[in-house]
């Protein structure tokens, strides 16, 4: 039996792991999570004795009764606490308390009555992540349009352009390839500083250029996690007293008798009496302020300060804070240690910590400059260019020592907590008070690392109502809890009670009062007040278009034919709804800051490249910026376009936008309503939502719910009539025919129409429509039609048309530079278990822009033209599928002499592929490759769907000067050789 790649578990020591090889002696090799060792077994006889083999759900089925273990322990050997802690707290604070009972979603989230413990289980469940990670990750990323933001000694701050949404952690060590050296083993190393909004900032110790067109990274988002198991050993037998508490006591500061404290002056009150504090922070209450607060109130009291944060951007709008609100503006006094996201702070003179360096030792600076001036001038092999460099290589090392020096000196030290990690500068140093923010995003472990640092006070701030940590391995893992469930804060809280640790900011100066009123009364038990002067501040943006006067608003696609398909990395798509979203994002862009937020980085994808065009069209709207609510975290705008998504074509709603494990989908869209200062559109088809049965406790049912009630909802043409763009244009017939027509009398290069259903329109237009075909094949245009049904389509033009059943939009793409929404016009309705849900409202939309046609072009995989109704000659009988096209042709094709296999070779000298009969050289036949043969592969016979694995667009053979290759259909046209698919 072969068990490679089987999951199998060990439940005495190892874990899970996976089979890694075998030998024909009965011998398996097992890589654990827990041990990176290979480990040795004889089969069978290792399954009745030490492993188990597991499938998905015995795997998932052992976890939850696992957790649900940890989970239930009591806390009756309670650890005798230090005498150091019983000083800290107020006579009779720790006594023992009854716990109420927890609720349901939070009851996989386990608890320790020792440190050690909690090292010990913590430390395998992240190194089960980094299993994941390991067998995941890794794999390189494009970068393109790359501008130099930042030159120091020996660090280059480069701004990237991202294909796709990244949701790698800021400080993330990183190796950067150049085009030129793609086939290097050894990268460039350097740090990813923050990815936001589809831009990446990288730093790194080789200067790239002005211009970097394009480039390649691959992050080890391990590396950090094996850094954090290493500060937590180093921490087990020897907890502060401050993070022990953190660690056993959480439960026990549950207050029966009180309520929850409020208030920033309660805050800092709290901060400075008591060694932990959690300060709950909503959105818009001030939570950046009150950390200003804190930190100055503690600075007063002569305490050193550490603070950290998950982001780059969290970090640098705490200093700026600090900065403004501190009257003694002495240069050291505060740090941004790192590199800043902020672009006035990374120019500032001497908050970074580097420009502060610099700063102290101008000379040294002056002859630096003055030296990588005079060495441009220079050959590489004279004299005084080697003495030149040996004089940079001390020059740096001296400001090096310098900035670390001053970072033992600073009052307050702004960081993120990677950083604090890995860099001994920070972890070795003593400070008075630590201040955590962003909390709920991070690892419990990160936190209590976090806590360790500080000796007497430790401020933890964030909002369990918003995004948890984000977690690769099993969703039962206790990685994905936060901090505030794990010391029972969240308890108190649902529970009505109060927690001695916990003080909240309940009062918002951000969103107009009915958007957070909803917020307060879904998300925050109706604690959430509104600042009474936020309602007149927002009153400008909710007259603002779209929809005049309604703060909340729903957008309803029920009746249209909106349909959700999945991409090829499991993905969402929605092409209407991403028409509607933009059009209304477009209106409003006019006036107002505009965000589009959706659960699906594939849609995210679709939207930013309409927002790219819009932009090179209209630089006069507000940029409008799309993205998934990961990457919306920590930012706000005037008006939230939410585009859900989901719709027919798909059996159920994805678990974004419906999971209710830890509050996720929750949380999620409380983060994006909370977004949005003054105006908040959510886009779903409601009927399709309605009978898919969503939870009843999911927010996004309540808001649909409520706001049709409430008759504040649009559907129908009073939706489409409100889409509207500069490079966007809504149609009806006939107009639309003249319009499509013309635009088809000038194609160049290439037209690709998709049909659903059947066609509608007179037999005249359709003729005139074949006629314009025509003559575009007579000019050399391609041209192609694909159906689901070629019987259901008008004759006229039935001729271009090939059959493919996976066909969904009707959309057409003309020199991947205009798209067209319902032209030709469909008259496909939805069959949904068995029954036809009519279309009423067929919208016909023209877009103009070259970066949604070629995003589209690849989503809707354009470049399948085999016709599925019509097995393709060449294919055996049997349908036999491969995963490479070298097997693909050994598999396929037949020497057309001696009957044997054909193989795909290589010529030493050319370079060209082509194809030789397996008998050389007793049969010297050979064959050119044929750009039929890789259509019939992708199309027929690849087995893994293959797809680029830079954007995940579908791949397409093309003809060039060297024979034949493939491509992507993103829009950077990534190249493979034959032997790379």
């Amino acid at each position: 039996m072969n068990y490679i790649g089987q999951l199998v578990l060990h439940e005495e020591k190892y874990g899970l792991g996976i089979v890694n090889s075998q030998d024909d002696k009965g011998y398996i090799w097992v890589h654990f999570a827990r041990d990176p060792e290979l480990k040795k077994f004889s089969t069978p006889g290792c399954f009745k004795q030490h492993l188990k083999l597991l499938g998905e759900e015995a795997i998932a089925e052992f976890e939850r009764e696992k957790n649900d273990e940890n989970a239930s322990k009591e806390h009756a050997d309670k650890k005798k606490q230090q005498e150091a802690i019983g000083s800290l707290y107020p006579s009779g604070e720790k006594a023992e308390t009854k716990r109420p009972g927890r609720d349901k979603k939070m009851a996989n989230v386990p608890f320790f009555s020792s440190f050690a413990e909690f090292c010990d289980e913590e430390e395998k469940a992240l190194r089960e992540e980094i299993f994941c990670l390991k067998k995941s990750g890794g794999k390189k990323i494009k970068l393109i349009d790359g501008k130099i933001v930042e030159e120091r000694s020996k660090i280059f701050i480069y701004s990237f352009e991202s294909e796709s949404e990244l949701t790698i952690p800021d400080n993330t060590e990183i190796l950067l390839w150049l085009p030129s050296s793609k086939d290097s083993r050894e990268g460039i190393p350097g740090t990813l500083v923050n990815c936001e909004d589809f831009t990446v900032i990288v730093a790194c110790g080789q200067r790239l250029g002005e211009n970097v067109p394009e480039i390649e990274f691959s992050a080890q988002t391990w590396h950090l996690l094996e850094t954090l198991i290493e500060r937590l050993q180093s921490l087990r037998d020897a907890p502060s007293p401050i993070t022990d508490s953190l660690v056993c006591d959480g439960h026990r500061m549950i207050r029966f008798d009180e309520g929850i404290r409020k208030g920033q002056d309660t805050a800092v009150q709290m901060s400075l009496s008591q060694p932990i504090t959690f300060i709950w922070g909503p959105p818009g209450t001030g939570k950046t302020e009150t950390l200003a607060k804190i930190a100055l109130a503690h600075l007063e009291k002569g305490h050193r300060v550490l603070m950290l944060s998950y982001s780059n951007v969290s970090v640098d709008g705490a200093i700026w804070r600090v900065f403004h609100k501190d009257e003694d503006k002495k240069p050291g006094k505060l740090i941004r240690y790192g590199y800043p996201r902020d672009k006035a702070l990374m120019q500032h003179d001497y908050l970074p910590s580097y420009n502060l360096a610099l700063m102290t030792y101008p000379k040294l600076l002056d002859e630096h400059d003055s030296l990588i001036e005079e060495r441009k001038h220079l050959s590489r092999t004279s004299p005084r260019y080697v003495e030149i460099s040996e004089r940079l290589t001390r020059i740096r090392k001296h400001i090096k020592d310098a900035e670390k020096e001053m970072l033992g000196n600073a009052s307050f030290v702004a960081t993120t907590v990677s950083k604090a990690t890995v860099d001994g500068a920070l972890y070795n140093a003593t400070y008075d008070t630590v201040i955590f923010d962003e909390a709920s995003m991070a690892y419990i472990p990160q936190i209590v690392f976090a806590a360790s640092l500080a000796h007497r006070h430790f401020v933890c701030m964030g909002d369990f109502a918003q995004l948890p940590p984000i977690v690769q391995s099993d969703n039962r893992s206790i990685l994905n809890a936060d901090i505030f469930n794990y010391c029972g804060i969240v308890e108190a809280v649902e529970s009505g009670y109060g927690h001695g640790w916990l003080c909240m900011l309940d009062v918002q100066y951000r969103m107009h009062p009915v958007i957070a009123d909803f917020s307060s009364r879904t998300m925050y038990g109706g604690l959430l007040k509104s600042g009474e002067t936020m309602a007149n501040e927002r009153q400008t943006i909710v007259e603002g278009l779209p929809f005049k006067g309604d703060p909340l608003r729903l957008v309803d696609l029920s009746g249209m034919m909106s349909v959700c398909t999945k991409t090829g990395d499991q993905s969402r798509i929605n092409v209407l709804s991403a028409f509607i979203a933009f059009g209304l994002a477009s209106n409003a862009a006019v006036e107002s800051e505009v965000g589009i937020i959706t659960p699906y980085h594939a849609q995210s994808r679709l939207l930013h490249a309409m927002a790219r065009d819009v932009a090179d069209t209209a630089p006069y709207l507000h940029k409008i910026t799309c993205a998934t609510v990961h990457q919306f975290q920590g930012s706000e705008k005037d008006v939230i376009i939410y585009d859900a998504v989901d719709c027919y074509r798909m059996t159920h709603p994805g678990t974004l936008l419906v999971s209710t494990v830890n509050n996720y989908a929750n949380r999620l869209y409380n983060v994006a309503i909370t977004r949005a200062r003054g105006k908040m559109v959510s886009i779903a088809n409601v009927d399709y939502m309605r009978a898919k049965k969503c939870p009843k406790n999911l927010i996004f049912r309540d808001m649909m719910e409520s706001l049709t009630k409430n008759g504040c909802f649009s559907h129908g043409e009073s939706v489409i009539s409100a889409a509207k763009s500069p490079i966007m244009a809504l149609f009806t017939m006939p107009e639309a025919g003249e319009k499509f027509i013309s635009d088809l009398d000038n194609s160049s290069r290439e037209i690709d129409i998709d049909i659903p259903g059947g066609t509608s329109g007179s037999a005249l237009w359709f003729e005139q429509l074949s006629d314009t075909l025509q003559k575009a094949k007579k000019r050399g245009v391609k041209v192609f039609i694909r159906t689901d049904r070629l019987e259901a389509i008008q004759k006229e033009i039935r001729s271009f048309a090939i059959e493919n059943c996976y066909i969904t939009d009707p959309v057409a793409v003309i020199d991947k530079k205009y798209v067209w929404y319902g032209m030709p016009p469909s008259d496909a309705d939805f069959i949904s278990e068995g029954r036809i849900i009519p279309t009423r409202f067929r919208p016909i939309f023209r877009f103009q822009g070259r970066h949604f046609s070629q995003a589209l072009y690849g989503f809707l995989s354009l470049s399948k033209k085999i016709d599925s109704s019509v097995r393709p000659a060449g294919m055996t009988e049997g349908h036999v599928t491969y995963n490479t096209f070298a097997s693909y042709v050994s598999g396929e094709i037949k020497c057309s002499r001696c009957g044997g296999r054909m193989k795909l070779k290589k010529g030493r000298a050319s370079g060209k592929f082509f194809l030789g009969c397996e008998n050389y050289p007793r049969c010297d036949n050979t064959q050119l490759v044929e750009l039929g043969m890789l259509e019939k592969y992708f199309y027929f016979g690849n087995s893994e769907g293959k797809r680029c694995p830079q954007d995940n667009t579908s791949l397409e053979a093309r003809a060039g000067r060297y024979g034949v290759y493939v491509c992507c259909n993103g829009f950077n046209k990534h190249t493979f050789r034959l032997d790379e698919v």
